[in-house]
């Protein structure tokens, strides 16, 4: 009996683990982004012992469910997508022409200021009209986006800092439906077009870990009205999403447009989604999407 003792005091002292370098990469991002809220980490809920008065269940009593069951998909964030299957090949080749013979193209609106309401004018100054389909290889986006003035002056890790869409996609929905922090199979990608110069279109991994990603094709080119507008299409492989396509899997998505606004400067203004209550660490504030035949 002593030595069992003596082992749970040393359990109850062990040490803590050390800080991980990419959690604190993420910490400083949300920190500088401002999107994560004001809500803290969520903390576990004591729980009592059973007592010993606590009577056994009998065989084929199923235990008690410690969370509901979750529905098919989530409501209160915005229309949720049926993203259709492309019908024909998609060449990420800077034209586009190709989008127009997609039959059935799943199509929705980035025109909801989710991040710096006060810095954001309207459509004109930042929203995009996008369109999504997937094949057993990728998700394709396509993004036509009208942007007041084009700035981008970072690339990989900061490149958040200046114009880019972002990606958010959870591949475990129901896996943890009703965990308002993310985890490892929530990613966050960032899609930056350049800056139609020197600076080449790249795409980075924020979360579950910081890295670029060359394995992510990205065409993008101006359009000829006045302004920073442009259109962007994109093919993301599904490993880097971590799944496996599968018709009718439901999974946490959402696009958001990345807004700077000032020449020069590396600086995040603003955002705008089709999520309407778009908190970018809570993927239950994401919409529901599923893959339709």
């Amino acid at each position: 009996m002593l030595a069992v003792l003596a082992l749970a005091a040393l359990a109850c002292n062990a040490p803590l683990e050390q800080p991980d370098t990419g959690a604190t990469v993420q910490a400083i991002y949300l920190t500088i982004t401002a999107q994560a809220g004001t809500a803290g980490v969520p903390t576990a809920t004591a729980s009592s012992s059973p007592s010993a008065e606590t009577p056994t269940p009998t065989v084929g009593t199923p235990p008690p469910t410690l969370t509901p069951t979750p529905p098919q998909e989530r409501s209160g964030n915005g229309a949720n997508l049926a993203i259709g299957r492309c019908t024909g090949a998609i060449a990420i080749d800077r034209n586009g022409s190709d989008w127009a013979a997609q039959i059935g193209t799943l199509r929705f609106t980035l025109d909801t200021a989710t991040f710096g309401a006060a810095n954001w004018s309207g459509t004109a100054d930042a929203s995009a009209e996008a369109r999504a389909c997937w094949t057993a290889e990728a998700l394709y986006l396509f993004l036509i986006v009208t942007d007041d003035v084009h700035v981008q002056t970072e690339q990989g890790a900061t490149q958040w800092q200046g114009d880019e869409v972002e990606l958010l996609f959870d591949g475990d929905l129901y896996g943890d439906f009703y965990q308002d922090r993310w985890d490892d199979d929530d990613v966050q990608l960032g899609l930056s077009a350049g800056n139609f110069g020197d600076l080449a279109p790249s795409a980075v991994r924020y979360h579950p870990v910081v890295e670029t990603l060359s394995s992510v094709s990205i065409g993008e080119w101006r359009m000829s009205e006045a302004g920073g507008n442009y259109v962007m299409e994109v093919a993301i492989p599904w490993v880097v999403l971590g799944v496996t396509p599968q018709v009718e899997a439901r999974y946490g998505f959402c696009l958001a447009l990345s807004d700077n606004d000032r020449p020069d400067q590396a600086a995040q203004d603003s955002m705008v989604s089709h999520c309407s209550r778009l908190r970018v660490v809570d993927p239950t504030t994401w919409v529901t999407a599923w893959l339709a035949p």
